[in-house]
């Protein structure tokens, strides 16, 4: 049976198996060396040279036989590795002995065997080793003096031994419970990792954008189907770490170009191609290199998907736009069919709903299509301190004491003075309604942080609901009975026109705060 077919766990125990199995051939064959050249020198060095001869020659004949089952029966590991400890506690037990006495380079030997059985062996098991090789340090010199009469002038060193095995076995298995651990965990993170890996490919071969990644030599390491189909690259072109210039040379030669005037984006069409392709470049700053990225389109099926953008946005526009008319008209057509059977007072009724409702629908078109004109945008330098100070005095000079400025000192934004005035104008109209509180004006701020201006427009109400944020700046959506809810719609579009943002900060127990993000001029 081949180690291959092992778990992850069993393959780990058959490699350090091995390399022990090799470990104890070298001890053993260098161990003879050393007899050799030391009884050469001194042959009083050894008091039982005979027996301490045959040990070592007997333990390294064991030892290739051990190893050559280790390596081809691999199936009965558990077993071979049991039978292996014990003929070397055996083994290293009968050098004490005819060295006469525990001595503490043999008790080196002795640790590196208890702490390898920590590893390959189970625990129980490791534990036996362990305590036979103290019993066998402890008492193997009662044995000697039996036999030969000789004094215990070792205990010491034997009971230091058997203490350093005990501390041994206790970091063996400490150091087992870890290496455990993080084998496990390196197994969880390499299948994560390898789940991660199968997606990405997956997500890469599936989509229609194209993805060229480039390192920092110009080498294509990622080139998926889609880049292959939109650059008309042959099947098996592609190499990974190919150079780019090879793959395509016209791209390459205008990327150059690109790259040089720092275009984040081009337009590409090859000589006899059918695809026109809109490309972008994105920089990947990773830990150790910088890599760029090329995101292919089709430019055709951009402009089908901008398209159907555009009539889907259209249905809806048009379905939210016969919804808003549909009240008014039905009281219309209710106060035309009342007013034939009704006296003068309840005519002048009828027809001031009459009117009424015909300037709400006149009011609703007359917006939709300001929102819809798409008017040129003619951005100026706009000193915001003067600018709301003039506002306050000339547009709303009623309101003086309901509106509080605190404008920083040179504060200046560029934006469409038309469109920001409107803009301004809505927020400003939407705080002063829902002002509740007639003791507290409404707050503009206005300030800079970093290299973003902020102007906060708040007013001290119930503020905005959690049901009401999703749909707060939606077409048609109004919390106000003659409201047409187009107001906040056509304020964030004419902010995003002028590279600007509106969003809703939310306020504990104050109100709603609406806040415009601008771009410090230079």
């Amino acid at each position: 049976m081949s180690p291959s077919v092992f778990s992850s766990t069993l393959q780990t125990i058959y490699r350090l198996g091995t390399w022990y199995t090799v470990y104890r051939l070298i001890i053993a064959f260098s161990l003879i060396a050393i007899f050799f050249i030391n009884y050469l020198q001194n042959r009083s060095v050894y008091s039982q040279s005979g027996f301490y001869f045959y040990i070592l020659v007997i333990y390294a004949a064991i030892g290739i036989i051990q190893m050559l089952l280790f390596r081809y029966v691999p199936h009965i590991i558990s077993k071979q590795l049991i039978a292996l400890f014990f003929i070397d506690v055996t083994y290293l037990s009968l050098l004490t002995y005819a060295n006469t006495g525990p001595d503490l380079s043999i008790g080196l030997l002795f640790v590196i065997t208890v702490l390898a059985a920590n590893f390959l062996l189970k625990k129980n098991q490791a534990l036996l080793v362990t305590l036979t090789a103290i019993i066998s340090i402890i008492y193997q010199h009662f044995v000697s003096s039996l036999i030969e009469d000789h004094q215990l002038n070792h205990i010491g060193n034997s009971i230091f031994l058997a203490f350093l095995f005990f501390v041994v076995y206790a970091l063996g298995q400490y150091s087992r419970k870890r290496f455990q651990f993080l084998e496990s965990l390196s197994s969880t993170q390499s299948i994560k990792l390898s789940t991660l890996q199968n997606i990405n490919r997956y997500i890469l071969e599936q989509t229609e954008t194209g993805y060229l990644v480039l390192d920092e030599t110009l080498q294509v390491i990622v080139c998926n189907p889609a880049a292959h189909t939109l650059l008309e690259l042959e099947n098996n072109k592609f190499n990974k770490y190919q150079s780019f210039e090879a793959l395509h040379p016209q791209l390459f030669e205008l990327f150059q170009h690109v790259t040089l005037l720092k275009q984040s984006s081009f337009q590409f069409k090859s000589e006899n191609s059918l695809f026109h392709i809109n490309i972008q470049i994105q920089k990947l700053v990773l830990p150790e290199q910088e890599l760029s990225m090329l995101i292919l389109h089709d430019s055709q099926k951009l402009n089908q998907q901008v398209q159907q953008l555009k009539l889907a946005a259209l249905g809806q526009l048009s379905a939210s736009i016969a919804h808003e008319i549909r009240n008014p008209l039905a009281m219309i057509v209710q106060a035309n069919e009342l007013i034939q059977e009704s006296d003068e007072q309840e005519k002048n009724h009828m027809h001031r709903i009459i009117a009424t409702q015909s300037e709400r629908i006149d009011k609703i078109i007359t917006e939709t299509l300001n929102m819809a004109k798409n008017k040129a945008i003619f951005p100026i330098k706009i000193n915001l301190k003067n600018f709301f100070q003039e506002l306050k005095k000339n547009d709303f000079s009623a309101y003086q004491d309901k509106i509080q400025l605190n404008i920083e000192t040179d504060l200046e934004i560029y934006f469409d003075e038309t469109q920001f005035l409107q803009v301004i104008h809505n927020l400003i109209r939407n705080a002063l309604r829902h002002n509740s509180n007639p003791n507290q004006p409404i707050q503009i701020l206005a300030y800079s942080e970093d290299k973003n201006i902020y102007i906060d427009v708040i007013d001290f109400g119930k503020g905005v609901s959690k049901l009401e944020l999703s749909q707060l700046f939606k077409p048609f959506f109004s919390t106000e009975i003659d409201g047409t809810g187009l107001g906040l719609y056509l304020s964030k579009s004419l902010c995003e026109a002028n590279q600007a943002k509106l969003s809703y900060v939310e306020q504990d127990n104050i109100g709603a705060c609406f806040r415009i993000e601008c771009s410090r001029t230079i």
